[in-house]
């Protein structure tokens, strides 16, 4: 790095250093160099930073953003905290995981959708870390059933915080962590500029973090988000919202930002049938970085996003000099949830290769 990107970063982690904040995180996190999958698909340099690895019940991205999100929470006074998505939620299983460190009762509203019985991966992680579950049905907003159990809440005399889909502070706090992530991955990085492009499983503040954090250092890197739902989910989160949370986090850290629609790369042709559905490329591309690194992901998020970075260098949009970073947000609990058609597909390309080999 050049004194100017240190001087950048020392200016805003001085600004950070004054925004409430609690340690849930292991930090920082390691960047493993993949030169089995690298070689495997020809180039380019794959190297992939293991936020899989914050701690916290199996760690995740949101273990780092919850440093922010609930270091406000508790300045604010709350006294218990909200969230809800589907029974599979990552965010979920870390909100409660945090909340339990802190001493924060965590009321979370899954839906019972087709992965809620039996009750395993996140969801059953959920149960063992002492969150009060309160399940809704799949067909219900979850943003209303969270501003409904608010509002029940607070009539007790409590002091809930909502996080998640429809709460835009804890959406740009969740950003802002994601600009020290990005830091923290440069100063790891031999040659920083040599860094062409970031690919990761996006839902918004991880990518917006990431986005600005690149501005602020005046790289010339590539953030490639891959969205794991379509625009008929609830949760879905536009580019023009991404842009919003990029703006929100400059004004919570004090910079200035000029990212608009057009720097943002979200990608959504990675989706398939739908959020919650595994595709064929997510779970071909999970058994890719298991096989060749040991690295495993899941099918829903960072199997989903993974496919993606394997499919633009077999294009040809990536090249075989290029350094490329997958952030790996987490999520391995729910590895175990899908069990059978993950093995169905690995079974499957085995004795598709097999017979390939034998003739």
């Amino acid at each position: 790095m050049n004194e100017e990107q240190f001087a950048t970063i020392a200016a805003v982690r001085e600004r950070l250093r004054s925004l409430p904040r609690v340690r849930l995180a292991a930090l920082p996190t390691p960047l493993d160099d993949c030169p089995r999958l690298t070689a495997a698909l020809g180039g380019p340099r794959i190297l992939v930073k293991r936020d899989d690895l914050t701690g916290l019940a199996f760690g995740g991205n949101k273990v780092r953003q919850h440093e922010y999100v609930l270091g406000a929470a508790v300045e604010q006074g709350a006294d218990c905290l909200v969230q809800g998505s589907a029974a599979q939620s990552n965010h979920s299983r870390q909100l409660a995981a945090a909340g339990a460190r802190l001493g924060l009762q965590t009321f979370l509203l899954p839906k019972l959708d087709a992965h809620s019985d039996p009750i395993q991966g996140n969801y059953l992680v959920d149960h063992v870390l002492g969150a009060t579950i309160m399940p809704i049905q799949p067909g219900e907003s979850t943003i209303a059933a969270k501003a409904a159990l608010v509002d029940r809440l607070r009539a007790e005399g409590r002091q809930p915080f909502v996080t998640g889909m429809g709460a835009d502070e804890a959406l740009a706090l969740a950003a802002v962590a994601y600009v020290d992530a990005l830091f923290e991955l440069v100063e790891q990085l031999p040659h920083p500029l040599e860094l062409d492009a970031i690919y990761t499983a996006s839902q918004g503040s991880t990518q917006a973090g990431l986005r600005l954090g690149c501005e602020l250092l005046g790289l010339d890197t590539r953030v490639v988000g891959i969205s794991p739902m379509g625009a008929n989910h609830e949760a879905h989160i536009p580019i023009d919202d991404v842009v919003e949370m990029v703006h929100r986090a400059a004004a919570i850290i004090g910079v200035d930002t000029q990212i608009g629609r057009d720097d943002i790369e979200l990608r959504f042709e990675f989706v398939g049938e739908g959020y919650g559905i595994p595709t064929d490329a997510g779970i071909e591309a999970l058994a890719m970085l298991g096989g060749t690194e040991g690295i495993l992901l899941d099918p829903i998020y960072t199997g989903k996003a993974f496919a993606g970075l394997v499919d633009d260098i077999r294009a040809g949009h990536i090249e075989h000099d290029d350094t490329v970073v997958f952030l790996h947000t987490g999520g391995l609990p729910a590895l175990f949830a899908y069990a059978q058609p993950v093995i169905d597909n690995i079974r499957d390309n085995r004795a598709v290769s097999r017979t390939k080999n034998h003739n």
